[in-house]
């Protein structure tokens, strides 16, 4: 079968359509009528359908994620976060470290639970 054709299997009819013109996904060779988005009916990307927050592929600057993704230091805050948990995770032998992250963290950990303490006799 040469490359350029659809592969999507037509199972009403027991045949591959075979139309030129087609892309490669992860599917295999797609033309516009099978493509993943098409098979499920929703727009294209770039044709009026926006790409997931955070990651845009299109490269439109009137994609809303276009503006997430060139303002990366929004996530900073949530990369933060994962501190804590990292934290733990080397504190409670979990993930593997040095000996001197190993005592920062049961250091940080140890801060963490006298802040939560604190907060729950005030509370």
């Amino acid at each position: 079968m040469p490359e350029d054709l659809c592969t999507h299997w037509i199972s009403g009819e027991s045949r591959r359509c075979l139309a030129p013109g087609t892309r490669m996904y992860l599917l295999g060779r797609r033309c516009p009528a099978h493509t993943p988005a098409a098979l499920a009916g929703r727009p294209e990307p770039g044709q009026g359908a926006y790409c997931a927050p955070g990651r845009c592929l299109c490269g439109d600057d009137t994609c809303p994620a276009y503006a997430t993704y060139a303002l990366r230091d929004r996530y900073a805050t949530a990369a933060d976060s994962w501190a804590a948990v990292d934290a733990r995770a080397i504190a409670s032998g979990k993930r593997r470290s040095s000996p001197a992250q190993y005592a920062a963290a049961k250091t940080t950990v140890g801060e963490q639970h006298d802040r939560d303490a604190r907060l729950r006799r005030t509370a």
